[in-house]
């Protein structure tokens, strides 16, 4: 199956591993274990945690800060990685990122300010476009975009707030993106990923209930783990998937086709 996948010798960007329970280092694994070279973006607040995962993957062939909250230090990233890495380029690239303001669930969204709004639209949404935008020209022809969303973008999921909005944003700016670069052959798609305990979901008030309740109705009677999305990224990031762009996939055991809990008519 990897030999099928073709990916031996690729290059990829990968932004938003926080912990080795991020999705995001699901990710790098599966990449690296076909034997993609991979190329870390990393926030200064998480430096020493992915420092200390560098070792573990002999793949990684670089770290560079990113901070995707303004587009110069987000260039600065590319154009750390050409002066290490002069004429290379991707042909994949992991976009993880999503953040809110601790205010966004501590209150009603209704109540949330402005400025707590705009940052959680900047970075989990915005920064897609803002990390292609600068990436165009290190990915090679045919290169695949991938970001996580999550089913909270098209309907109620209490205590998620304005990530839910974020959500919607980062979904619509795949189908965006995708017409815009697809010409040139690019691919952007979003994987939309069940509940999964990360350290970003752990700020999420009553996380897990959310889990639980899943596990109980999802057709598959189970939560989904990094690994199920790491897989679905592998695909996504190979040419077995070369005719896909603009869509959202559920990684999510199938709780994304339900309308109300399966005890309903106990």
């Amino acid at each position: 199956m990897v030999t099928m996948l073709r990916l031996k010798g690729k290059h990829a960007f990968v932004f938003g591993v926080a912990s080795e329970d991020s999705i995001a280092w699901a990710i790098c694994k599966s990449l690296a274990e076909a034997g993609v070279i991979l190329h870390l973006g990393f926030q200064k607040r998480f430096m020493s945690r992915v420092f200390k995962l560098k070792d573990q993957l002999p793949a990684i062939a670089g770290f560079y800060p990113l901070d995707v909250a303004t587009d110069a230090d987000t260039k600065s990233f590319f154009d750390e990685f050409s002066k290490a890495n002069p004429g290379i380029k991707a042909d994949i690239m992991i976009h993880a990122i999503g953040f809110a303001p601790r205010e966004c669930f501590d209150r009603p969204i209704l109540f949330v300010d402005d400025d707590k709004i705009n940052t959680a639209m900047t970075i989990s949404a915005n920064s897609l476009q803002r990390c292609l935008k600068h990436a165009l020209p290190y990915l090679a022809p045919g290169s695949s975009t991938i970001t996580l969303t999550y089913a909270a973008s098209t309907r109620f999921v209490p205590s998620y707030g304005i990530m839910s909005m974020a959500k919607a944003a980062l979904e619509c700016w795949t189908r965006e993106l995708s017409c815009h670069v697809g010409p040139e052959g690019h691919r952007v798609n979003a994987i939309s990923s069940g509940p999964i305990q990360t350290l970003a979901a752990s700020g999420i008030p009553g996380f897990d209930k959310i889990l639980e309740h899943v596990e109980a109705n999802a057709p598959l009677r189970r939560n989904v783990s990094q690994e199920d999305v790491a897989g679905t990224a592998l695909w996504l990031a190979s040419p077995l998937s070369s005719g896909v762009t603009g869509q959202c996939i559920h990684v999510d055991a199938g709780y994304s086709i339900t309308m109300v809990p399966s005890n309903i008519m106990e």
